[in-house]
């Protein structure tokens, strides 16, 4: 999938439209450029982007799915946002399950699944080098970076889950994960090196070492800190941009 480099950029490409619209959408609102009742009238968006208006339609359907936007039959949609309290309660109750989740798969992860971590960490790490080996004057391309460790990032965390070999609690921890975008805590490190090899690389690799030494607790330990820095993260930068007002 193409992605345009620039995300103020007025017409997108052909391919993906929707996901790119939605995109362009939540970084406006995750930046304050879109505040709280903000009106998204599918005329203007569609004459903003040079796109039809099924494209707008999809995109916000995606945005509301984040509890970004309220879609209303004839109404159009509004920019409505959780408050700072429903995602600190996400995030607490995200940090105890999915270390939970990986106090289980500490033992009940196959070899298999383990080899399937490593692969994930691996593409992660290449993402996240990329990102900091371009020139310091090189604007990063946040679309694609997004994807990338979107891709990467949730394909670490869904063999854990996976591994806990408990259904119900990985479909509670999809729905909390789904209540708000987690891209957002990259947007605020994209350009803190340290942090973001902190997040995505030690972290993880603790989480990992962990499970292949089938140590439960450590794993449970490593996990749940890992969730509840990206939560303090999220909401740092959130307050930074005056997200509640």
């Amino acid at each position: 999938m193409t992605y345009l480099s620039r995300p103020d950029s007025t017409v997108v490409e052909a391919s993906g439209l929707a996901e790119e619209i939605a995109y362009r959408l939540r970084a406006d609102i995750l930046d304050g450029r879109l505040p709280l009742g903000s009106r998204l009238r599918h005329e203007d968006l569609a004459e903003r982007f040079g796109v039809s208006r099924t494209p707008i339609r999809e995109a916000l359907r995606q945005l509301q799915a984040l509890n970004l936007v309220d879609v209303r039959t004839n109404r159009g949609a509004t920019v409505r946002v959780p408050t700072r309290a429903e995602l600190i309660e996400v995030y607490e109750l995200r940090a105890n399950l999915e270390g939970f989740a990986c106090e289980l798969a500490a033992s009940r992860a196959t070899s298999a699944d383990l080899d399937e971590l490593e692969r994930a960490q691996a593409q992660l790490h290449r993402a996240v080098e990329a990102a900091m080996s371009r020139p310091a004057d090189t604007p990063l391309d946040e679309v694609e970076f997004d994807a990338r460790l979107a891709d990467a990032n949730g394909a670490f965390h869904a063999v854990v889950h996976r591994a806990s070999g408990n259904r119900r609690l990985h479909d509670s921890i999809l729905d909390l994960q789904r209540f708000f975008p987690r891209d957002s805590v990259w947007r605020a490190i994209a350009h803190d090196r340290e942090t973001m090899w902190q997040m995505n690389i030690h972290e993880h690799e603790a989480v990992a070492a962990a499970l292949r030494a089938r140590a439960g607790s450590a794993s449970s330990t490593a996990m749940r800190d890992h969730v509840r820095a990206a939560g303090e993260i999220l909401l740092g930068y959130l307050d930074n941009q005056r997200f509640w007002g």
